[in-house]
């Protein structure tokens, strides 16, 4: 693959973990969790793609952005949906994939719970293979995922009711709506 990622974030066990895995995939990796000098201590010519957590503020990001934009004004720019491994990774993929163009397929994500239903609402551009998965994330950080739905939709509004709902006293609970190498969306739970 031979792409080149910047992590900036202040979970340096997450940076680690995210990092480990993306060398796995080819990309070459470097890491920062003192995201006030990023900026400073690395330059966006060096590099494909930026990922900032989500621990990582609004105008610290904005900020990073601005300052990274300076010196590369082709760089990629990919903001942390979760601390989930898989959703980073996913996210990072997808952000250097050539289809990058093509996104905004998940046009609208929402959901409903009620005591023993999921409504999930999706909205999709076009015609689709559409995923929609709970990941959690316990305290330890070990990562379940769950598939809720799985079927190819025509473009416009769907709803899924799940009818038995899957524990959700995770720390920390997230349903994904996918569509493979074009879309991401990501609802916290």
């Amino acid at each position: 693959m031979d792409k080149k990622v910047l992590l900036v974030g202040r979970n340096p066990n997450v940076l680690t973990s995210l990092a480990s895995v993306l060398t796995e995939e080819g990309f070459a990796v470097k890491t920062t969790s003192l995201v006030e000098q990023a900026s400073r201590d690395f330059k966006a010519t060096d590099f494909d793609v930026i990922a900032f957590g989500r621990g990582v503020d609004a105008q610290t990001n904005a900020m990073l952005r601005a300052e990274f934009a300076g010196h590369n004004s082709a760089i990629l720019f990919v903001d942390g949906l979760a601390p989930v491994i898989p959703l980073l990774v996913k996210q990072i993929k997808l952000e250097l994939s050539d289809k990058a163009v093509n996104r905004h397929v998940v046009t609208g994500f929402s959901c409903e719970r009620t005591d023993d239903t999921l409504r999930i609402n999706v909205f999709t551009a076009i015609d689709c293979q559409l995923m929609v998965d709970l990941y959690q994330l316990d305290t330890i950080h070990t990562t379940q995922r769950k598939t809720l739905v799985s079927e190819y939709i025509e473009a416009g509004k769907h709803t899924f009711s799940i009818e038995s709902l899957p524990d959700l006293t995770s720390t920390i609970n997230f349903l994904v709506a996918e569509v493979a190498d074009l879309d991401l969306a990501v609802l916290p739970l």
